[in-house]
């Protein structure tokens, strides 16, 4: 998974998702999650899916390599699928579309929403150790990223990976991997000496604010409530039907065109 590409979408978008408060779009995911997991309708799950392709299309992310993304984590879903096909077409089909909805959320949800908001969030019911050490493994992640490729890229000028030759390609690798972790070694003791004379004291003082709730909020958590209560409610409330959903979908995709066009 691209993850540097996901933060670059967060750190850069300016749709009307990215304009988005945090807890609304923590809300509209737990509730895609949560329909993922109730509902066992094909035709409900595959406009779950749909609506959620309507968003990223709409927060600006092109929907193409976000469904090639997420299916890194449906690989997955993808073989035990195929080990339920004698069961007939609709439970392979359930199963897949359960996963790459579940991915598709999550991944529209931080490539929309920068990490430090998203940590800021989740953090107050983790412990300071816990959330600053995962803030911090984040930003040095991109650091290490860096320099993996830098070494990669010298051992390959200097011959060091060649076809054919397993053995040596491997020692050159190990021999590679264990700089690399001098090196993440040497740059964590530097940004820990920089933090402590900047003040560290062994947590991050921090203040996160959110955007006020806006019309921006709307749309997408209430797609999401409508779909979560057709998975729990649907075959009580007649909201179920294939009709309602599909009318949802495409009330939701002609909003969502109209709000991106507006904010243009």
């Amino acid at each position: 998974m691209d993850i540097a590409r996901l933060d670059y979408w967060a750190a850069t978008g300016g749709s009307v998702l990215h304009r988005a408060s945090v807890p609304s779009k923590a809300l509209a995911t737990a509730a895609v999650i949560a329909s993922v997991v109730t509902s066992d309708s094909p035709a409900l799950l595959a406009a779950l899916y749909l609506m959620v392709i309507v968003t990223v299309r709409a927060a600006g992310l092109p929907p193409l390599k976000v469904m090639v993304i997420s299916f890194l984590p449906g690989l997955f879903a993808l073989l035990y699928a195929i080990s339920k096909a004698g069961a007939g077409l609709a439970v392979p089909a359930v199963i897949l579309l359960k996963a790459f909805t579940a991915a598709t959320a999550m991944i529209l949800l931080i490539s929309t929403t920068p990490f430090a908001d998203i940590m800021g969030f989740i953090g107050k019911a983790m412990p300071k150790v816990l959330r600053d050490g995962l803030f911090m493994t984040y930003r040095s992640f991109f650091i290490l990223l860096r320099l993996m490729d830098n070494l990669v890229t010298a051992i390959r000028l200097r011959g060091g990976l060649r076809p054919g030759r397993l053995v040596r390609n491997s020692r050159n690798i190990g021999s590679g991997v264990g700089i690399l972790f001098i090196h993440a070694f040497d740059t964590s003791q530097r940004l820990y000496d920089v933090m402590s004379i900047r003040g560290y004291a062994g947590h991050l003082s921090a203040t996160h604010s959110y955007a006020a709730f806006s019309v921006c909020d709307i749309p997408y958590l209430l797609a999401a409530s409508i779909f979560l209560g057709a998975a729990v409610f649907g075959g009580e409330a007649g909201i179920g039907n294939p009709v309602a959903v599909i009318a949802t979908v495409v009330i939701y995709a002609a909003i969502m065109e109209a709000l991106r066009a507006w904010k243009r």
